[in-house]
């Protein structure tokens, strides 16, 4: 009695779109988030030279910003995604950034009311 089964397709050798970036992109991306760690690195170094806490931060959130960006457009594939998913995770992304900013001026400069520190 012969074996009848339903037709596989040898998955490995089928053949499928790659919509992404090139191995040459994701070592490029590599190393300019290397090279926006070492800035990172100098940067939290800066009032060591005089500028005040609130621009280190403020360079240190926009830097981080950059990075947060590039390793979710590639390494996460959004930037060869539906503009759909892209307006939804940018929307997050901008509330999250909001978040963050507004939580760093709330905790960094303290208020007192009524003799206490709010």
């Amino acid at each position: 009695m012969a074996q009848h089964s339903a037709p596989q397709a040898d998955l490995a050798h089928m053949p499928h779109d790659h919509a992404g970036a090139s191995v040459r992109t994701y070592v490029n991306i590599f190393i300019v988030l290397f090279v926006v760690t070492a800035i990172e690195v100098a940067a939290s170094w800066l009032s060591d030279i005089g500028v005040p806490e609130w621009g280190e931060i403020a360079v240190l959130v926009l830097l981080a910003v950059v990075k947060g960006i590039l390793v979710v457009a590639f390494y996460m594939h959004l930037r060869f995604d539906s503009r759909w998913f892209r307006g939804l995770f940018i929307a997050a992304f901008c509330i999250a950034v909001f978040m963050v900013t507004a939580f760093l001026l709330l905790w960094t400069y303290k208020r007192t009311v009524g003799g206490l520190v709010v």
